[in-house]
């Protein structure tokens, strides 16, 4: 199997960090948007020296466009899938939503990119589909965090595949992986910035709205990790690994995300794996295997 494919499976595994770290966070204290904005402003702080370094890129109008709907898309991904845990889904609930991703995936790829889709990649899908079914017994909604975490972590699955799309665009045109993710994230924050009245508007809640600076030093610290691993790394590599791994490939191939973050909360929450989300689970572990043993 070629390398890129190994870091896209890296990606997927490290990215299980972000509901997980959100759900810790969240019982620290911090707000939806704190965990939103905070790492991600540390992020575009420790790249920005890169970027300073690269006097000679330039940016097409056509480039340009790419990063204000990746901004675009990253905002509603980290507000949606943040704010799922924040109002009570459980962390192995909301990553398997998140990750109906593939069935978008599938979509836009064939229809914005071209990309041939195989008899395997559509089983997967239909696989994936049957797993978000037995996860969402409609009969225990209630105990998933309600009808807001649910729909939250479908819409986050929406845009996350918009993210996915776009990142394999960048790919495919060999873009310096770095800048990819320092502009894509400035901009994402302009974003949840330009947002931030409107939500607030909306809810005066604290849990969401919350944006005091006056953490303590260890805080920070975790923040910081918690983007360089969870965030950095991950779709660094992503980008990478998407020069020749195809979006609806790369879909399937994140489904380790929910892998890793239901064990961490497992491990650490005390967050029990009932029998449908372990049955949900491995349907689409399953539609993942059938994906990556294709292309071996």
């Amino acid at each position: 199997m070629e390398k890129e494919y190994w870091l896209v499976i890296l990606c997927g595994f490290l990215s299980g960090l972000l509901v997980f770290g959100g759900k810790v966070f969240s019982e620290m204290g911090l707000s939806l948007y704190q965990i939103s904005v905070f790492p991600s402003l540390m992020s575009t702080l420790l790249l920005f020296p890169y970027f300073l370094a690269k006097k000679g890129y330039k940016m097409e109008r056509k480039t340009a466009g790419l990063f204000v709907l990746m901004g675009l898309v990253i905002a509603f991904v980290v507000l949606a899938q943040y704010g799922s845990v924040i109002v009570g889904t459980p962390v192995a609930v909301t990553v398997l939503l998140l990750y109906t991703q593939p069935v978008w995936t599938i979509i836009f790829s064939k229809v914005f990119l071209k990309e041939r889709i195989s008899k395997m990649k559509l089983v997967a899908t239909a696989i994936v589909l049957a797993g978000m079914a037995i996860i969402v017994n409609p009969l225990q909604i209630q105990g998933l965090g309600g009808f807001t975490g649910i729909f939250l972590a479908l819409g986050g699955g929406f845009f996350l595949a918009g993210w996915t799309v776009i990142g394999r665009v960048f790919g495919k045109k060999n873009y310096d992986p770095v800048m990819t993710k320092f502009v894509a994230t400035f901009v994402s924050i302009l974003f949840l910035l330009a947002l931030y009245p409107a939500i607030s508007w909306f809810s005066n809640d604290r849990t969401i709205t919350g944006m005091g600076f006056d953490l303590p030093f260890k805080i920070w610290v975790y923040l910081f990790l918690f983007e360089v691993f969870a965030a950095i790394i991950p779709q660094v590599s992503y980008y990478i690994g998407t020069r020749k791994v195809s979006a609806s490939d790369a879909g399937i191939i994140l489904l380790l995300e929910p892998v890793s973050a239901s064990l961490l909360a497992m491990a650490f929450l005390g967050q029990a794996l009932t029998a449908n989300v372990i049955v949900g689970g491995a349907l689409i572990l399953l539609a993942n295997y059938l994906v990556i043993r294709e292309k071996v």
